[in-house]
């Protein structure tokens, strides 16, 4: 089939990823595992998109920096489109200190904004009005309300990742079709045990389909048609750096497939569980046929109708467990 084209608008960035045991402050502790590669919400729900066999193009801001050429070769050396990206001369890229817990696999960021780019001019966003799904964070919010008004315009789906509170972002908001957001969301929203009520308070912010990430607990979400949740897929975790994103960019990718929304966030559950069985945000981001035999192993839907491209070969959906 023809692959799907996904347009990102926000954050790539570069991450040191440091995997030792938790320890008291100003102790030492002996470096288990370090590795250094590209990051960011947006940065990498496009790569997990080129990984599964999207066409993908990334807008966003990089500085004229080491930090900033590493960052593009990286996503070119995967398959992401940097025509959008503008380097600014004397701008520096934003970069990364992630902590992961030997033994959870939980991971801890310090983050350096990006500088010297409050005010640079956006760039030629055309490509938008042409992809099939867009992905949006609010790390460059003129940049995403941009992207995101263009994709509204011609009735293109938008996927977002954001961070600020709904205040901040009330516009941003309102052009936004699906908001896939943690747990932390429903609290920092005003109902941290009423996943229900959060749902509903998404919906009325503007997006028409609300998604809520639970980790290891799975995910709920509201549609026009009414509420479900799924579990989450057990495995051994060894970093879950990434792993919202990886969700963000499989749910797009499904998404433009054109799949059920249940189908959809148990597709984008298993290519983030895959991802955390290998440190960093995109070492372990599977292949299509990688994430079409796990799910045809241990997913709660059937899959054993689709081929190693997703492609469904009947009309069958049944639940199997």
């Amino acid at each position: 089939m023809k692959s799907p084209k996904i347009a990102g608008a926000g954050i790539c960035c570069l991450d040191h990823i440091l995997v030792a045991p938790q320890i008291p402050w100003g102790n030492i502790a002996q470096l288990e595992d370090y590795h250094s590669q590209g990051g960011g919400l947006v940065g990498t729900a496009l790569v997990a998109c080129s990984r599964l066999g999207a066409e993908c193009r990334l807008f966003s801001f990089l500085g004229d920096d080491d930090a900033g050429d590493y960052i593009a070769a990286e996503l070119v050396a995967e398959g992401v489109k940097l025509s959008g990206i503008s380097r600014i001369l004397g701008g520096g890229s934003p970069f990364s200190f992630i902590h992961v817990d030997k033994l959870s696999g939980e991971r801890t960021i310090f983050h350096r904004r990006a500088s010297g780019m409050d005010s640079s001019e956006l760039p030629d966003l055309d490509w938008v009005s042409r992809c099939d799904v867009l992905l949006v964070d609010d790390y460059y919010p003129r940049l995403a309300l941009a992207a995101a008004q263009m994709a509204k315009k011609h009735d293109i789906p938008v996927i977002a990742d954001l961070i600020s509170s709904p205040e901040k972002s009330e516009e941003l908001f309102r052009n936004v079709s699906i908001l896939i957001a943690p747990k932390s969301f429903a609290a920092q929203i005003g109902f941290p045990d009423d996943y229900p009520g959060a749902l509903n308070a998404i919906h009325q912010l503007g997006p028409r389909i609300a998604v809520i990430t639970l980790g290891s607990k799975g995910w709920v979400y509201s549609t026009p048609e009414g509420e479900s949740r799924g579990e989450a897929f057990k495995v051994e975790v060894a970093d879950t750096t990434g792993a919202g994103d990886a969700f963000h960019g499989a749910f797009a990718y499904s998404l433009a497939r054109k799949w059920p929304i249940e189908r959809c966030a148990e597709f984008a559950s298993a290519v983030a569980a895959i991802k955390c069985l290998k440190p960093g945000g995109r070492t372990g981001l599977p292949s299509l046929p990688q994430a079409m035999i796990f799910l045809k192993r241990r997913g709660r839907l059937d899959w054993s109708d689709f081929d190693a491209q997703g492609n469904q070969l009947s009309g069958r959906r049944r639940i199997i467990k």
